[in-house]
């Protein structure tokens, strides 16, 4: 939240509420497809039956590679709170190891504990609102409401945000398991989206009344509102609710890079030896391993900032495509069982192929090259699978345009100052 806050300034409350409520009305027209279309790979399951072909590939893909920048965005700012108390401590290490434990837990079969983490994060964050609400508020800190505008400022900063919601697309990957999924999601949906959102702007008020958005500090800014508020209770409340967030979304992330990754293996865009029925099966960890150590790979980078950008762009690209897969299959299979219909169509998949497209704009330069750097690698990968080894010179051409992809991203970030000089522009 400390760059959102930096981005929008007070107003960083208004940027929740855009991402969350564009995050709502996607996640309706989610609940639509899941309904009608219960199997294993949620978005790519969705495009597949619209589209099929590498638009359908391409969006597994790239989901799967959301949510590896997802398990490391957790990783890294679980590191960031607690290297700070324990500042001998190398943060970009320490999320490499909180990967590699997440990992090595979930290949032995461990299961965290989801209900105790949602409850000790809400019952954080509301008790540290209360506390901010009591203690007073200086209402000056919110003018200027809008230092940058809203335009690009409070829009830059419902981007970064974005990410903080989309944990909510779990609810409808794990609804195969579910009973009467057309009436469940939609309330699953409905609700957890409000919580978050109550939840979320209330403590990011309370931030902005207890401490001045311009005020220095090298503390996270949640860690100094605390203090400041409850004294050392207050950081220990802020850890509290920072590990369960984090614990949640690593576990959340790390489910979906399996599934995703099953899902294309099942129907030959990648080796079949990672597709496994059996939960415990050797070859499900293949698919959890090969995104643990890409994660690894970034989060030894220690750019945060980037990382987030990164996860946001490729995620709304997945949801513009998830919502276009809407407005086809309703031409083409009228007649496809709906339990749950998305309200207010067409204007509610229109609107979020909009917002999402509008969202990218304010994504970070660099990130979004290094997105679009995999995009080539997509490429790549669905030339060699799906084309056919007979056909390796349509391959060799896409191989090279990989490369000069990748030639092109080592010399923007060199132009950047991204690589090989100080990444601090992009720590958060």
């Amino acid at each position: 939240m400390d760059y959102a806050t930096k981005l929008a300034g007070p107003a960083v409350v208004l940027s929740l509420i855009i991402s969350g409520l564009i995050n709502l009305l996607i996640m309706f027209n989610y609940a639509e497809l899941r309904s009608s279309i219960s199997r294993i790979g949620a978005e790519y399951t969705f495009t597949k039956a619209a589209f099929g072909g590498f638009i359908c590939f391409f969006s597994g893909y790239l989901r799967w590679l959301s949510s590896i920048f997802t398990t490391t965005l957790s990783a890294m700012g679980l590191a960031r709170v607690v290297c700070f108390f324990f500042p001998y401590i190398n943060p970009s290490l320490f999320a490499v190891v909180v990967i590699a434990l997440f990992t090595a837990l979930s290949v032995k079969g461990g299961r965290i504990v989801d209900l105790a983490t949602v409850i000790s994060f809400i019952i954080a964050f509301v008790v540290l609102s209360v506390a901010g609400c009591f203690r007073g508020l200086n209402l000056d800190n919110f003018q200027p409401f809008m230092p940058n505008g809203f335009y690009p400022g409070v829009l830059a900063g419902a981007m970064y945000t974005f990410s903080m919601f989309v944990g909510m697309r779990a609810i409808v990957t794990k609804s195969p398991v579910m009973k009467e999924p057309g009436k469940v999601i939609p309330r699953a949906v409905w609700f957890s989206t409000i919580i978050c959102i109550a939840i979320y702007c209330s403590v990011a008020f309370i931030a902005v009344g207890t401490i001045s958005p311009t005020a220095a500090s090298t503390e996270p800014l949640l860690v100094h509102v605390g203090y400041v508020i409850m004294g050392t209770a207050g950081q220990l409340l802020i850890i509290v609710a920072w590990a369960a967030a984090a614990i949640m979304s690593l576990a959340t992330s790390m489910s979906v890079q399996t599934s995703i990754l099953s899902a294309l293996s099942r129907d030959g865009y990648l080796p079949r030896i990672i597709f496994s029925p059996g939960k415990g099966s050797v070859t499900n960890y293949i698919a959890q391993m090969v995104g643990s150590i890409i994660a690894m790979f970034f989060a030894a980078t220690g750019l945060i900032t980037f990382v987030g950008y990164a996860a946001g762009f490729a995620s709304l690209i997945v949801f513009a495509l998830v919502n276009l897969s809407l407005i086809k299959l309703r031409k083409t299979q009228p007649n496809l069982e709906r339990p749950f219909k998305t309200p207010l169509y067409p204007y509610t998949p229109i609107f979020g192929i909009v917002f999402a497209f509008m969202l990218m704009m304010f994504v970070e330069s660099s990130a979004a090259v290094l997105v679009l750097e995999f995009i080539l690698i997509s490429l790549m990968i669905y030339h060699l699978k799906m084309m056919g080894y007979q056909r390796l010179r349509f391959a060799v051409g896409g191989i090279n345009i990989g490369i000069s992809g990748f030639i092109i991203l080592i010399l923007f970030l060199s132009g950047a100052g991204v690589l090989p000089v100080s990444y601090t522009h992009l720590r958060a």
